[in-house]
């Protein structure tokens, strides 16, 4: 490889390293990759797929980290001396390729436990303990709705201290504190959301996903100006990165419930481009439910509505005035199969029934 090549990928990572997350940088780190592979260097190909995972995974493309995360198992399982370097930082990405799974309705969960036997044998291999492996299946089953399966891994994952690779702090408050509101019990996940709610932790996605899942159940305790003041505060975080279509979804439902439904309605048109194009279909389908309450509340009042809306929509109208019916039938077409494969997947019904009434307070 010649060094004006050399020149290039290394101001394409310093460009993607300077960016925040979403479609820029990702693009940037695909050049890279490509790049890469046009020299025919395994270990320049390993080091931008490597860089690839992590801009993928924070900028909402799921099935772009899981393809960049598989290439680089394997070639770490055919030569490990080779990829030493990189050993810790693939083992990290291990997690984030299994918490991902639960996107993907085609992912089935023989796969899911598969991965996480495979993870957990590679972190046993090297030393590393299996709390992560345990926090990964409390996190999976709280993302399905097997509360019964989550409860027994809450407390299988945090019997076991914390090592080099586990999870952050400000991670797990998040996880613990939304499986408490997903039991119901409001007000003990509220406590022990508090160090997040509080600043006193954080990291790369946190406070931002833990504002969206503090809102409905601040509302149903009719705390309003907290909820409010959180909803302002985790939109800002969250509204360019296509990796939180389904926090959007949640900021949505809440507007809905306060009652404002210009603000609502806003944010649909801002983001629906994103909810169309996003391969990870959990967060899509969460989006089309919010959309689906959304204008269930506007056909109560008016039969169309002014929406300025992305050409790639299959509805679009150049006037930007839309029949509120016809919406909603789109939604529910788009919908509806989706949540049965999920169900499908997940062997229950959790994704029509618990994960509608979520967004529907």
């Amino acid at each position: 490889m010649n060094n004006f090549d050399n020149d290039r990928l290394y101001q394409l990572w310093d460009q993607a390293e300077e960016l925040p997350y979403g479609e820029i940088r990702v693009r940037i780190s695909e050049e890279a990759v490509n790049l890469a592979e046009s020299a025919r260097d395994l270990d320049l190909i390993f080091d931008a797929r490597l860089r690839l995972i992590e801009s993928a995974g924070f900028s909402g493309h799921d099935e772009k980290l899981l393809a960049a995360f598989a290439w680089c198992l394997a070639q770490y399982e055919k030569d490990p001396p080779r990829f030493e370097e990189h050993r810790f930082t693939l083992l990290w990405y291990f997690k984030h390729a299994i918490n991902s799974a639960d996107q993907f309705p085609q992912i089935s969960l023989a796969q899911v436990d598969a991965m996480r036997a495979q993870m957990s044998e590679i972190y046993g291999r090297y030393g590393y303990n299996q709390r992560p492996f345990h926090y990964s299946r409390f996190k999976f089953a709280v993302g399905i709705g097997e509360l019964e399966q989550a409860a027994e891994a809450y407390k299988a994952y945090r019997a076991i201290a914390r090592d080099d690779m586990s999870d952050c702090t400000a991670c797990e408050t998040n996880s613990n504190s939304w499986y408490f509101f997903m039991k119901g019990d409001f007000k003990k996940g509220l406590r022990m959301a508090q160090p997040i709610l509080q600043g006193r932790q954080r990291c790369m996605s946190v406070p931002h996903v833990t504002y969206a899942n503090v809102l409905r159940p601040l509302a149903l305790l009719g705390r309003y100006e907290e909820a409010d003041q959180f909803q302002k505060k985790g939109y800002r975080l969250i509204r360019s990165n296509p990796l939180y279509v389904d926090r959007f979804a949640m900021h949505i439902a809440y507007l809905v419930h306060r009652d404002r439904r210009t603000s609502a309605v806003r944010m649909f048109e801002r983001h629906l481009a994103m909810a169309l194009e996003t391969h990870e279909l959990s967060s899509r389908y969460e989006f089309l439910l919010a959309a689906q309450r959304l204008f269930t509340v506007i056909a109560e009042k008016k039969q169309t509505q002014k929406l300025n809306l992305p050409t790639s929509f299959a509805l679009h109208d150049p006037t930007g005035q839309y029949d509120v019916a016809q919406l909603l039938s789109w939604i529910e077409a788009e919908a509806i199969p989706l949540g049965e494969r999920f169900n499908a997947r997940n062997q229950n019904k959790y994704y029509t029934a618990g994960l509608v009434e979520s967004l529907s307070y």
